[in-house]
């Protein structure tokens, strides 16, 4: 029920300020509005005012602002009424279609800074540095603080891999053991990775000299990236290795990480720290090994969740360039024995995989692995404004790779998804919600600024054509061009609404 209500609640707050947008620059650009609606279908609550009926209707997933002879032209209107949309000037027309994504984006920035001056910026903090990689040669070392990439502030890790992904030079400035020093790292090439989960695997050979062995087949062939692209989750595999080590059973899950530069890092996303009482467990809790399998750090903890989630007769294997980098089995018996430090003591703590796997699932189950720096004064701004910038940039980067087929639809998000997540953000926070808030209300802002029919881009392109062209669009048919937009963006949602439904299904 919460869900629902802080669903409702952002999304509305979301739309306000949107069509808020349109309205404000309507009005004064004197232009006549006769609706403010935010939501669709019947009317739940109608006030009148001078001039506009604000509405609240039964579907608030949307909104929208009605002009006055914004639809055709209606024939109730005096054709030289000055206070219609189809009589302003395209610029005018412009301002007004393009204000609400703005106001969208400028809410975004707002947001981002008010949670930045309240709770501050996460640190990026390097984990774990790969020995022999070009971070390991420039000097970064584990624990480092990343305070700055090429002169701009890091407040996310998603910064320093944008800018790896360029493949330059990345200049950092590096708190390191308190002291701020200046290096460069050079981002090197690295092979795909492969991962791969076998259920009820067999072997044959020396299990235990796997590592770094080489993958020679796959079902007899030596075509192994086609054959992957092939097989289907409960496919029956085989991979062959060299020294003559086998491993069969069948497809669970097959996924690729595809070539790209990188500097060799393991950033600090979350700890082997329990962070909430419960059962057991005390917070404060500092996991140290579970069974034989030691943990010095998040990363090991994920790995070793990796290993807690598989059934008793799965397998997982991991291979770079086809070269074994990571494999191990799961747990043996449904008990797990937890070593922990409490308050300086080592305590053994005897559990169920599946009740240790149920607390893990909490919100906030386990502290994060970075801390927060808060800028000193009026420096807040310029950092929100570059958080804000680089989500743009990231934001716009996904749209490019929808339309060259990097991504596809089914990546994106619908009511049903989103409500999912506001739902996990509201139970960890006020923090989560307001960083929610802000990518949502960014993303609505960018999204409706796709030159599509139906969207403020759509109108947008029909102002940009008459000032150019110095020519009016006949208003039906830029009203036809628009519905059919809009029906077509209506099934686009019944589709990402569908995906929605199914992924959390599974």
């Amino acid at each position: 029920m919460m869900t629902i209500v802080w669903f409702l609640l952002i999304i509305t707050v979301l739309v306000i300020v949107h069509e808020f947008g349109h309205y404000l620059a309507a009005v004064s650009l004197k232009t006549r509005v006769e609706e403010f609606a935010i939501g669709f279908g019947p009317a739940l609550f109608k006030l009148k005012g001078k001039y506009t009926q604000f509405r609240l209707n039964v579907f608030p997933l949307g909104g929208y602002v009605r002009l006055a002879g914004e639809d055709n032209g209606n024939e109730n209107y005096d054709p030289s009424d000055s206070g219609l949309f189809i009589n302003k000037k395209p610029w005018q027309k412009l301002v007004i279609a393009l204000a609400g994504p703005l106001f969208s984006i400028l809410l975004g920035y707002i947001v981002i800074g008010f949670s930045g001056m309240v709770y501050g910026f996460n640190e990026v903090v390097i984990e774990k540095v790969i020995p022999g990689s070009p971070a390991d040669e420039a000097g970064l070392l584990s624990g480092d603080i990343i305070k700055k990439v090429n002169s701009g502030y890091a407040f996310d890790r998603s910064i320093l891999s944008l800018n790896i992904a360029e493949g330059k030079k990345v200049d950092m400035q590096v708190v390191s053991s308190g002291k701020i020093k200046e290096l460069s790292v050079f981002p090197s090439y690295t092979e795909k990775v492969d991962t791969i989960v076998l259920d009820y695997f067999e072997y044959e050979g020396n299990l235990e000299e796997l590592s770094n062995k080489k993958l020679l087949k796959i079902n007899g062939s030596d075509k192994i990236s086609e054959v992957f692209l092939r097989l289907e989750a409960g496919d029956p595999i085989k991979l062959e290795f060299e020294g003559g080590t086998f491993l069969k059973g069948k497809l669970s899950s097959y996924s690729v990480e595809k070539e790209r530069y990188t500097i060799g890092v393991y950033f600090a996303v979350f700890s082997n720290i329990i962070n909430i009482n419960q059962g057991k467990f005390q917070k404060g809790d500092k996991i140290i090994a579970i069974d034989d399998f030691e943990i010095n750090g998040g990363t090991d903890f994920l790995e070793c969740i990796t290993k807690l989630s598989l059934s008793s007769r799965q397998f997982y294997l991991q291979t770079e360039a086809n070269r074994t980098t990571k494999y191990f089995s799961p747990f043996s018996g449904d008990d797990i024995f937890i070593k922990i430090l409490r308050e300086g003591n080592e305590i053994i703590i005897n559990i169920e995989k599946s009740e240790f796997m149920q607390l893990l699932s909490s919100v906030n189950a386990v502290a994060p692995g970075y801390g927060k720096w808060r800028p000193k004064g009026a420096e807040v701004i310029g950092v929100s404004i570059q958080w804000a910038n680089s989500l743009l940039k990231a934001m716009l980067q996904s749209i490019g790779q929808l339309f060259t087929g990097k991504a596809n639809t089914n990546d994106l998000m619908g009511p049903v998804g989103i409500a999912n997540i506001i739902g996990q953000a509201a139970q960890a926070g006020i923090e989560s919600i307001l960083s929610l808030i802000a990518l949502i209300t960014l993303n609505l802002g960018i999204f409706n600024l796709l030159p599509l029919p139906a969207l403020d881009g759509g109108r947008i392109v029909f102002s940009l054509y008459e000032m150019i062209s110095r020519r009016k669009v006949n208003p039906k048919v830029e009203a036809i061009v628009h519905f059919v937009g809009f029906a077509l963006l209506m099934v686009l949602m019944v589709y990402v609404t569908f995906n929605d439904i199914t992924r959390f299904m599974k």
